[in-house]
């Protein structure tokens, strides 16, 4: 029978899981002030954006 402990169906714990989903979020958190910075540059340093 199947480890009541893991999640379906990664194999992981509930825990492992977790932290990984916050992983996950961390990094597209990140991603996104990236991109946030990046257009805000590209409109101040294009002209034909203004």
């Amino acid at each position: 029978m199947a480890d009541p402990n893991k999640v379906y169906p990664t194999g992981l714990t509930l825990a492992e899981a977790e932290e990984l989903h916050g992983h996950v979020i961390f990094g597209a958190r990140v991603f996104a002030a990236i991109a946030v910075v990046a257009h805000i540059l590209a409109y101040l340093f294009t002209p034909w954006l203004h």
